[in-house]
């Protein structure tokens, strides 16, 4: 049976300091709620940048999520590349990508009612 690839890319814009961004890939059980089909493992943690890992689970590869700053706020890049197991559904790609959207939406709703206006920027 031929492996299946699992190719995902996302950029989503928070209006919220890269730190304030940064904690929500601290916290495990947050990142157990929108990942519970993966297993993860910290190949690099980049600080305020971001964290690389490698997965196991329903997909076979590597996941990052990069903290890239951008005038007020920061671009959000999430990537998992690797291969579908036997076990996870035909639609996995989907799933996690759905998965992953509600939950990077969420946390830019919550980050954004609570973010200080910036320096010169009109509150």
């Amino acid at each position: 049976m031929p492996q299946r690839r699992v190719d995902v890319a996302d950029d989503t814009f928070v209006g919220a300091a890269p730190e304030r961004i940064r904690a929500s890939l601290t916290d495990e059980r947050w990142l157990d709620g929108v990942w519970p089909h993966l297993q993860r493992t910290v190949v690099r943690d980049r600080g305020v940048k971001g964290v690389r890992w490698t997965v196991t689970g329903q997909v076979e590869g590597d996941m990052e999520v990069w903290i890239e700053p951008f005038w007020d706020g920061a671009i959000v890049h999430h990537y998992l590349r690797g291969t579908a197991t036997a076990g996870a559904p035909r639609d996995v790609t989907t799933r996690h990508t759905l998965r992953w959207k509600r939950a990077v939406h969420a946390l830019k709703d919550a980050l954004e009612r609570t973010e200080e206006p910036a320096a010169g920027r009109a509150g």
